[in-house]
Formats: C-alpha cells, sequence, structure tokens
C-alpha cells in the first residue's frame, strides 16, 4: 500500500527568487524599464491568465516585438537564469530536515515556469541549487499545475499532501486539490493577497508546518486503527452475565 506524503513546492519565489532575472531580461530584449513591482505584478496575472492580449496591454508590451524577440527573450532568461539563481543555505537544510521527518515524505517541485519543462535544463539548474545532494523526488512542470499534479498523484495519495507556494493562484490550485496551501510571505505576494489561513513567514516556520502536518496525519491514521479496531469486537450477549 502506498502511503505516500507529497510536499509540492512551488518553484519561482518559493525557492528561489526569479523577480531580477525576468526584469533584466524584458528590459534588455524589449528595450523597456519594467519594476521590480511591475515585473511581480505581471508574473501573479500571468500565472492565472498566461499570455493573454489583454495582460500584453496592461503591462505595455508590443505584441509584435515580442512576437518577434520571444526566442532572444526566452535564451536570455535561460542564461541569466543559471548564471544567478542561488538557494539560501538554511533552505537547502530545512529541505533535507523535512525529508528526514518521515520516510513516506516525497518533495516534488510543481512549477509553471516553461523553462523547467526541459529535462537538460532543469537538472542543471538543480545542479546549481543543491550539487549532487537534491532533495526533490521529482519535477511537474506546465501551464497548468492542478491538472500537472491530478495527472500524477491518485486521490488517496494526494489527500495526505500540502502545496507551498507565494502566488494567489497556488491557493486556489490547493483549494481544488483540496489540500492545505502553506502561503509564503518572501515570494511575489503580499499576506493580505494569499487568501490562506497557512502564512508562512519564515524558513523555520515553513518547517515547524511540515512537521505539525505529519503529526496530524499520524494522529488521523491512529484514530483510523483505533476505530476499526473497535468495529472488528464481536460483542455476543451470551458472553455478559447479568448482575442484579
Amino acid at each position: 500500500m502506498n502511503e505516500e506524503i507529497p510536499i509540492f513546492f512551488d518553484f519561482g519565489g518559493t525557492l528561489v527568487d526569479t523577480v531580477e532575472v525576468t526584469r533584466r531580461a524584458f528590459n534588455e530584449v524589449l528595450g523597456t524599464d519594467y519594476s521590480t513591482e511591475d515585473i511581480k505584478n505581471m508574473y501573479k496575472d500571468a500565472s492565472q491568465k498566461r499570455q493573454s492580449m489583454s495582460l500584453l496591454f496592461k503591462y505595455k508590451v508590443n505584441p509584435a516585438k515580442l512576437a518577434l524577440r520571444q526566442k532572444k527573450l526566452r535564451e536570455m532568461q535561460k542564461q541569466l537564469f543559471l548564471e544567478t539563481i542561488e538557494l539560501n543555505d538554511q533552505f537547502r537544510e530545512i529541505l533535507y530536515k523535512i525529508k528526514r521527518l518521515d520516510p513516506r515524505i516525497s518533495l516534488i517541485l510543481v512549477t509553471q515556469n516553461p523553462m523547467m519543462e526541459d529535462e537538460e535544463y532543469s537538472s542543471k539548474a538543480m545542479s546549481k541549487l543543491f550539487g549532487d545532494r537534491n532533495p526533490f523526488d521529482s519535477i511537474l512542470a506546465g501551464e497548468d499545475k492542478f491538472q500537472l499534479i491530478v495527472y500524477n498523484y491518485d486521490p488517496d495519495i494526494l489527500a495526505r499532501g500540502v502545496l507551498i507556494g507565494d502566488l494567489p493562484n497556488d491557493v486556489y490550485v490547493a483549494e481544488m486539490l483540496k489540500i492545505p496551501c502553506f502561503g509564503v510571505t518572501w515570494g511575489y505576494s503580499e499576506e493580505e493577497e494569499l487568501q490562506t489561513p497557512f502564512i508562512v513567514d519564515s524558513i523555520d516556520e515553513l518547517y515547524e508546518m511540515v512537521q505539525d502536518h505529519i503529526e496530524d496525519l499520524k494522529e488521523e491514521k491512529k484514530a483510523e486503527i483505533e476505530e476499526i479496531e473497535f468495529e472488528d469486537i464481536d460483542l455476543d450477549s451470551d458472553d455478559f452475565e447479568l448482575i442484579s
């Protein structure tokens, strides 16, 4: 019986900071002057709307210029990303500690970042972040996080999971999956934008919340076993003697 506990991690904003990479690439390739806040808002919108025409006009992106330079923009992002991405040392150790909480835990990276759909590129990125000690068991990359997860996980396994992300869309996906979303405040969104009761303000707090989640699962399992054992008891009236 597969009792895997999937812990889904968002990538950009949650695990690594991708804002500056995107800002530099857009400014250099498109000849624009986007601020960090512009990129954050664009990313939040794109996670829900993808690259619709309304999104392009909202952020004053010339659709013709974007179409002509899209390949160059993608290559620039990929180059800058591998050159500049870093992972906080404390975050790296917390991931290893989470893995040690329970042998059933699987860490899954789930991302809409198109660069991570390329297996060779994603392997380089993870090697840059973790060397030969990558704590993640798998990477799910594509346009739709919800579809990526439900396609790869049975409902019984998914019910034990949790999603960790920094966008309102991550909270929405978790709601559709009927699992908790731990919303981190160091990414693209402010606390008030993350409509989840599980707000995470620090890496240490993230570890504690995952630890609590694992303990809750153990308590639920214990309650189920006790209920089954009670139901298995055959109470036959002949086994009892009435006392007056």
